[in-house]
């Protein structure tokens, strides 16, 4: 792919001007490796949601408890906060193609033995989750090296773009991974269905070893474990794009993103188990589909601040509405509404950070931006479904819709160069990065 290669920007030229960037959401799998990467990746998404839904619905069925039933996605996403520095480490260290591929082999055979255990009659809610734990912690290994892959695949205009193809896998898999696990759960078991979870991750390492080029960091990786994180978080600390944008992944993940791990204890309400989950969760996934075509279209048109600014205020919005919903068919509407702001969200925050970050530190930014992510959404899973257990999930849901808005609303009252961090342009030398800090 030397063509990519040779129209490779550097750290804060990428993707700067709307005007650089392609208006088309699926340019680049006009690449082979893309193509290949992607396809696999989509199944492997399908594979994952499959587990979710299926471990989910069963542990729901069981307890009844929000918190153990959010307790699936809180394993699936926690060890971001723990596995993700590591990674980022090792992204920065040796080949990014080598250690994804690793991770994601390690992934297969810890899933195998969740499958072993679901076939054995295991369904302790503590003992599903240790094997989702670990299997998602070798994910989170290898998740910064697959992120800091993805600027090396396309060029710069197409950063983006290549972005949201992620979002579509992901989401791709949210609407036919739950379809799909409520008919394997029916005709072959929940073992069987893990199973097939376990085959992706076999299926995406394979297509990553057919790569034909090598992803390679630029920098000699030195010193110790310790100094080479304070290294990536003075990179951090020191970005004003990075910075402004992980503080919106922060928010997003605290207040927004619980409702999905609790979307089979909410079907409950409406007289629905693993059906109605699922019919939720791929709505979710066909808003967040077209939410990231969108966004590729109004990047385009109009600035990073504002489409960071307005679909901050518009997932808020989305959430206070899920939370009131009468019916199940007003549920699936607003689940497609979140799904397109929150593949917004982040499409916009992590292509920023993708885009400012240097290439000898990127595996160990990303991971950070994963870490703050995956601890966020751990705290905001316990603190919404905690309060949906002591009072209602509908009063959980609309705090964390009162909250997201006020955290949008103070970022950018509070940082008074939000708007150039977002959209690249150059702040005081003299002004701090976390400006949001200080006063306007």
């Amino acid at each position: 792919m030397s063509d990519d290669r040779e129209n490779a920007g550097s750290g804060n030229d990428r993707d700067r001007y709307p005007q650089r960037v392609t208006s088309h959401p699926f340019v680049p799998l006009r690449h082979r490796n893309v193509r290949l990467l992607w396809s696999a990746a989509v199944i492997s998404d399908i594979g994952t949601w499959v587990q979710l839904i299926v471990v989910g619905s069963l542990i729901a069925a069981t307890t009844g408890s929000a918190v153990q039933t959010g307790l699936v996605a809180l394993a699936t996403f926690m060890p971001q906060g723990i596995a993700s520095p590591i990674g980022g480490l090792l992204a920065d260290r040796y080949d990014r193609r080598k250690v994804f591929s690793i991770a994601l082999l390690v992934q297969a055979l810890v899933t195998t033995g969740l499958a072993v255990a679901l076939g054995a009659g295991v369904r302790e809610p503590m003992v599903l989750t240790t094997f989702i734990l670990f299997a998602s912690a070798a994910g989170a290994t290898g998740a910064p090296s697959y992120s800091a892959m993805l600027p090396d695949l396309v060029p710069p205009n197409e950063l983006m773009a290549m972005v949201s193809l992620g979002v579509y896998s992901w989401n791709a898999g949210r609407i036919v991974g739950p379809m799909l696990g409520s008919v394997l759960a029916l005709t072959v078991g929940p073992a069987w269905t893990i199973a097939f979870n376990a085959a992706t991750f076999v299926v995406l390492s394979l297509a990553v070893t057919l790569l034909r080029q090598p992803f390679l960091p630029h920098g000699d990786g030195g010193g110790t474990i310790t100094e080479r994180l304070v290294g990536g978080w003075r990179t951090l600390r020191t970005s004003p794009g990075p910075w402004h944008a992980v503080t919106l992944l922060v928010l997003f993940n605290l207040f927004i993103v619980p409702f999905m791990g609790l979307i089979p204890i909410y079907a409950a309400e409406f007289g629905g188990g693993t059906g109605v989950a699922g019919l939720i969760a791929s709505a979710q996934g066909i808003g967040a589909i077209a939410g990231g075509i969108a966004v590729t279209v109004l990047a385009t048109r109009t600035t990073r601040a504002n489409l960071a600014a307005g679909i901050g205020i518009a997932v808020a919005f989305g959430l206070a509405l899920y939370a009131v919903a009468p019916t199940v068919g007003f549920v699936v509407v607003v689940a497609a509404l979140l799904g397109a702001c929150g593949s917004g969200v982040f499409i916009t925050g992590s292509t920023i950070v993708q885009r400012d970050a240097p290439d000898a530190s990127r595996g160990r930014v990303m991971s950070i931006m994963q870490a703050a992510m995956g601890i966020s959404y751990g705290i905001g899973l316990l603190f919404i479904g905690s309060i949906a257990d002591a009072t209602h999930l509908r009063l959980a849901f609309g705090v964390g819709a009162v909250l997201m808005a006020v955290g949008v609303v103070t970022l950018t009252r509070r940082s008074p160069y939000w708007r150039q961090a977002f959209d690249g342009d150059p702040i005081p030398a003299d002004e701090p990065v976390d400006a949001l800090l200080c006063p306007a």
